[in-house]
């Protein structure tokens, strides 16, 4: 009965751009943050051990999920439904409603045995395996000339794109100013190209083609509160907030 109960509350579930709400309500075990792993070496000569690095790494979150169905008639159906909205063959966003704002990119992992069919609301143990440990937030935008100070947003550092619309010339360039690291163009530009460079892969284009890149450059994060400039034009930056 204490399904019953509970059988009309409400609760956001969003998975791979399904809403999973009105098929089934949830229980949430999620933990502080990821697993983490830190390694240490032998100190030869010394007692203990040298700490040498530490990572987040991958894990299990369990989701209990109850159908939202008053006979055990419904369940085939709801069942079915709840699958299809279920399955994809990589990871996809997850939205949970105790984060509503934030998802983790995820991927169905082991069995989802629903146990008895009965009319009191068949419950299963979903698990997700969440490869990424980083939530991402909200996606964010400036659109800037010459200086800029930006609010990051989240609590990781953020890997920008940017689309550029440079001044005539031989070089563009954009520089975090507060840790000196800067991507450069170096290439005839035209005041109606357009420069795009992606920093989490690394890429940048003129014009759709190859850019020729300065040697020095570095493919920077920005946090916190980041000081941007731009050597001419106007820029457009967007990335996604990142949280631990």
């Amino acid at each position: 009965m204490e399904r019953k109960r509970k059988h009309n509350q409400s609760d956001s579930i969003v998975f791979n751009g399904h809403d999973l709400s009105s098929l089934v309500f949830c229980k949430i075990h999620r933990p502080i943050m990821a697993s983490v792993k830190p390694t240490f070496e032998d100190a030869p000569g010394r007692h203990g051990e040298l700490f040498k690095s530490v990572k987040r790494e991958g894990y299990d979150l369990t989701v209990d999920m109850w159908l939202r169905t008053e006979h055990r008639r419904d369940v085939a159906e709801a069942r079915h439904k709840l699958a299809a909205m279920l399955w994809t063959d990589v990871p996809a966003p997850l939205y949970l409603p105790d984060d509503p704002t934030r998802y983790l990119m995820a991927i169905v992992s082991g069995i989802t045995d629903l146990g008895e069919i009965t009319d009191d609301c068949p419950g299963s143990s979903v698990t997700f395996h969440i490869g990424d440990p980083d939530y991402h937030g909200r996606s964010r935008r400036i659109d800037m000339a010459g200086s800029a100070a930006i609010s990051v947003g989240g609590t990781l550092p953020a890997l920008i794109k940017v689309t550029a619309k440079p001044s005539a010339g031989g070089a563009w360039r954009i520089t975090n100013t507060d840790t000196g690291e800067f991507v450069e163009v170096i290439q005839p530009l035209t005041a109606d190209g357009t420069i795009r460079l992606d920093f989490s892969t690394e890429h940048a284009t003129v014009n759709g083609s190859v850019a020729s890149l300065n040697i020095m450059s570095d493919f920077f994060e920005i946090k916190d509160r980041a000081h941007i400039k731009i050597s001419s034009g106007s820029a457009t930056l967007e990335w996604e907030e990142r949280w631990l």
